[in-house]
């Protein structure tokens, strides 16, 4: 009986790879990640212990890989994208609570410290005020949980910042859009779920921004 479990097991485990060919516990092997490489054992573990199933572990790799690409594809000036990428790892969360025990905590454990290890991309543009809030804000929706009504809320106000870089508008109208923007960002970083360090970084970020007083503060900050 034992061997035809592990047989079983064993058969699941083979499928998931010819299910996924860039499945999850291969994810990102760009370089050698001691974190990565303990998730993707014990997602072979958790498979082999039958804990997870070939459509669980799919549908994980598929959010991954979402995730990755989400990331990817966020190029300096382009709209802000927070949706896809939160919803994307509250459907991997969502999968995790699914897993049974003792590998769902394991696995949880795992992706919290994936995800509180990943370092930024390296750029070749400057390190503005501006670009470090939306870095900062991205970083405490993945680490936080705030509603997709609060995510939506920090998207528009990002990109309502990048757009006075843009617009045609006076110095007084970008003024007022950017005042706004930063109003909204702190109202929805106090209200939402998120890890404290996080929310008072991007309350950092917004005071380092400026736009408090004359226009200066828009040129000064890049925006």
């Amino acid at each position: 009986m034992k061997t035809t479990r592990k047989t079983i097991a064993f058969s699941a485990f083979l499928m998931a790879a010819l299910l996924c060919p860039s499945s999850v516990y291969v994810i990102a092997q760009d370089e050698p990640n001691p974190v990565k490489e303990k998730f993707q054992e014990d997602l072979k573990a958790a498979v082999m212990n039958e804990s997870i199933t070939v459509p669980q572990l799919k549908e994980m790799q598929e959010n991954l890989a979402t995730l990755k690409a989400a990331k990817a594809e966020q190029q300096p000036g382009a709209p802000v994208d927070l949706m896809t990428p939160y919803l994307a790892v509250s459907k991997i969360r969502a999968t995790m609570a699914t897993v049974k025990e003792p590998d769902r905590s394991t696995l949880r454990q795992d992706f919290q410290l994936m995800m509180a290890t990943k370092q930024p991309e390296p750029s070749a543009e400057p390190d503005t005020p501006g670009k470090k809030l939306g870095r900062d804000i991205f970083a405490a929706v993945m680490h936080g949980e705030p509603t997709p009504p609060q995510v939506q809320q920090l998207q528009e106000s990002l990109n309502s910042l990048q757009s006075i870089k843009t617009s045609g508008g006076g110095m007084l109208e970008k003024f007022r859009t950017m005042k706004t923007a930063k109003a909204q960002i702190e109202q929805t970083m106090n209200e939402g779920s998120f890890r404290p360090q996080d929310k008072q970084t991007v309350l950092d970020d917004l005071n380092n921004l400026g736009g408090n007083g004359g226009g200066g503060g828009l040129r000064r900050n890049g925006l």
